[in-house]
């Protein structure tokens, strides 16, 4: 059944194809505008989100400058996980990350923030490479941690670590 619905799938495109070549090149400049759309919106929404991000942490002590991110998992939402790209930055006072597609921001005070280490697996999510796995007290007052992955995994633990320990 799968098999004849699929070849009646495509002998119905490759008809409708022949149909309508000669309005194929309308097709193609559409579906390039639309890819030029696509990539312009993507560059101004993370250009939107890079801003507020910087603007959130304006006046600060900044000890981490605002970096772009992978996402890849946040601990308190189960093992169903939306990754993606965002923004984090480390000021003396908090830590703020932003999603750029999803609506997600997370704010920590540096005082709920418990530590840092790398995982290779977060709730379900393992990615090829290492990630950096920070944890901390969320907004309920329950343990919650998120695993992102940064240019400099090293100097970041070392960051987060140093905050940790001051009183």
């Amino acid at each position: 059944m799968r098999i004849t619905l699929a070849l009646a799938i495509n002998v119905l495109m490759l008809v409708l194809t022949f149909l309508f070549m000669s309005y194929m090149y309308i097709a193609i400049l559409i579906a390039i505008s639309l890819l030029v759309w696509f990539f312009y919106f993507l560059w101004r929404r993370q250009q939107l989100v890079q801003e507020r991000v910087e603007r959130k942490i304006v006046g600060q002590k900044v000890i981490m400058p605002t970096e772009h991110i992978m996402f890849r998992a946040i601990e308190s939402s189960g093992y169903s996980q939306a990754s993606g790209m965002g923004y984090i930055a480390l000021t003396e006072d908090l830590l703020y990350f932003e999603l750029i597609l999803l609506d997600l921001a997370i704010t920590v005070p540096t005082a709920r923030l418990q530590g840092v280490e790398f995982v290779r697996r977060l709730k379900g999510v393992s990615p090829v490479r290492k990630m950096l796995r920070i944890m901390f007290i969320n907004e309920n007052g329950e343990d919650d941690s998120i695993a992102v992955n940064v240019k400099d995994m090293e100097h970041w633990k070392n960051a987060i670590s140093d905050i940790c320990k001051k009183p």
